[in-house]
């Protein structure tokens, strides 16, 4: 069988598309313009070359469409089809007219560099563009400025899924790159291990955005973390940014994959010209699951719900285990002839009864020793009414109404929350708190900016902070705790979460970048004396301040 004829402007492909020129040639393959003479439209079509065929590339371009599929978002490239032809399969996709990111940063550069709005504009619509494809569990493998498209100022994601299905398919050849991808954009996990992950897109998003300060292409396994950004960037594009959009390029070039954000959670707008809210901000929560339907709520259905353990002060082996609620009334105690039995010393032996009322939860105490408590209040209750999603704290242990079972990916996820964060109060525990503010202050030398940490203590009478705290104070403290970090990313106008931890049993700190002293001070003031107003009048918020040096780790500014 004679080889085709090279495909070329003139070509038709399958009686329908007429190609018109090429498009550009990548390393695995050429795009062509033509035009979709069945619905008039011009399109692109990838072909992989002949000298670039490997085995398995047709069912590399075969998943590409189904991944491709799943996505539908304006920052993402549409594809439409694949298309047999003589010269193998053909993937016919949305033709989107413009130029590469990677033409645009050059004549950008030509010109003066871009504007930080300019900057913004293509940031929030490369993230918004990933998040999608994160959100259908799908990773990308190969971002990067020439597989993202400037059409008519809106940046759209090219080409993800095949670089990864490829390699997949075929061996790795000695010298080859990893997985398929562009090693100058990889993560350092991935140049070492190989395995594209969200984690790995979100450190070639980030080095893809640097680019567009630095205007010039990183070499694989570069540090643009190691000098500080000012003495690394062409043009002072980070001047018109905010201090929260900085830190997420900082962040997302991580060497930690755990220290980098998720795509969905960055953001890249002017915090002053909008109002700035908590309820804004993407932080990080324990998701119950989705609301029971309306069947669920009408009448009892066994395990459509699920009391999930957040905190147990003498007991941390149970946090994070699922209770099934398998009857329209159950028992929950520590004795074990209990429905539910929990390990919690404060649990009383008959603690109380769960039961069922129209989709939510009634806890009624039954005498307990140390007794049940709803989060709005901190007296004793005879009764305490859970909707889906809330908490109710029985002794000092407490629970989250939930919509899932055990070792569902919600309850994994659930679990990975706790991992982090203290189930009481929401705040890093100290392991994770310690590499955060570190991170913190590593960001403010490398931005060279004020860093800060503020302390915060709940005080008692005559006591020592380091006795065991009552369930008073630890009901205050989780009250204290979330509205000072409320209060704090208020005050700074924050688009991303404050960096906030345990430090110890009535004890946290709040990291700040960015304020002066003085400014640092007064948010730390003004914070103080409204949070004093929701504490029990027998307790009081303490603060102190403490003034970070440059070079010196963020943990030892701790104690």
């Amino acid at each position: 069988m004679s080889k085709p004829t090279p495909i070329g402007p003139g070509t038709v492909v399958a009686d329908r598309y007429d190609i018109r020129q090429s498009l550009g040639k990548g390393g695995m393959g050429e795009v062509f313009l033509a035009f979709d003479r069945s619905t008039q439209q011009p399109v692109a079509l990838k072909v992989v070359r002949e000298e670039s065929r490997m085995p398995g590339d047709d069912e590399a371009l075969r998943q590409e469409l189904l991944l491709a599929r799943q996505v539908s978002h304006p920052n993402v490239c549409r594809v439409h089809d694949l298309c047999p032809s003589p010269w193998g399969p053909i993937l016919v996709m949305e033709h989107i007219p413009g130029q590469t990111l990677h033409t645009h940063i050059r004549r950008k550069k030509a010109q003066g560099g871009y504007t930080s709005d300019e900057f913004r504009s293509i940031a929030a619509q490369v993230a918004s563009g990933l998040a999608a494809i994160h959100e259908q569990g799908l990773v990308h493998g190969d971002l990067k400025p020439g597989n993202v498209m400037i059409s008519e100022g809106r940046g759209i994601i090219l080409d993800f899924g095949f670089a990864q299905e490829r390699a997949r398919l075929s061996a790795r050849r000695p010298g080859a790159p990893p997985d398929g991808g562009t090693p100058n954009y990889m993560s350092p996990e991935r140049l070492r291990n190989g395995g594209a992950s969200e984690d790995d897109d979100v450190y070639a998003m980030a080095l893809t955005l640097w680019e567009m300060w630095t205007c010039k292409v990183p070499d694989p396994g570069a540090k643009p973390r190691a000098k500080p950004m000012k003495q690394q960037i062409m043009f002072d594009v980070p001047s018109g940014l905010s201090i929260d959009e900085i830190k997420q390029i900082f962040r997302g070039m991580s060497e930690d994959p755990s220290m980098r954000p998720q795509a969905r959670h960055m953001r890249f707008f002017n915090p002053q010209q909008l109002t700035t809210s908590p309820v804004q901000l993407p932080r990080p929560r324990l998701d119950p699951g989705p609301p029971p339907g309306r069947a669920q709520a009408q009448s009892f259905s066994p395990e459509a719900q699920a009391m999930l353990v957040t905190y147990a002060s003498n007991a941390p082996e149970i946090v994070g285990q699922i209770m099934g609620l398998t009857k329209p009334q159950l028992s929950i105690g520590r004795r074990a002839d209990q429905d539910i039995v929990v390990s919690e010393a404060t649990v009383s032996g008959g603690h109380a009864t769960l039961r069922w009322q129209t989709g939510s939860w009634v806890i009624d105490d039954l005498g307990s020793t140390n007794g049940s408590y709803a989060d709005h209040s901190y007296d004793r209750k005879a009764q305490v009414t859970v909707m889906h999603g809330g908490e109710a704290q029985i002794g000092e242990l407490r629970l989250k109404l939930v919509s899932f079972n055990t070792d569902s990916p919600h309850h994994r996820r659930a679990r990975q929350f706790l991992a982090k964060r203290d189930g009481l109060t929401g705040l890093l525990i100290r392991e994770h708190m310690l590499k955060s503010i570190d991170e913190e202050a590593a960001f403010a030398d490398w931005a060279e900016m004020p860093f800060h940490l503020a302390r915060y203590e709940l005080r008692g009478p005559n006591r020592h902070v380091s006795d065991r705290p009552t369930i008073l104070e630890m009901l205050a403290l989780r009250k204290a705790a979330q509205r000072v970090i409320e209060l704090t990313e208020t005050l700074m106008l924050s688009l991303t979460p404050v960096v906030a931890g345990r430090t110890g049993p009535l004890k946290f700190v709040v990291s700040m970048v960015g304020p002066s002293l003085e400014e640092a001070r007064h948010i730390v003031e003004q914070v103080v004396s409204q949070v004093q107003g929701i504490i029990p009048d027998t307790l009081e918020l303490a603060a102190a301040l403490v003034k970070g040096e440059p070079g010196r780790p963020g943990r030892t500014l701790l104690d």
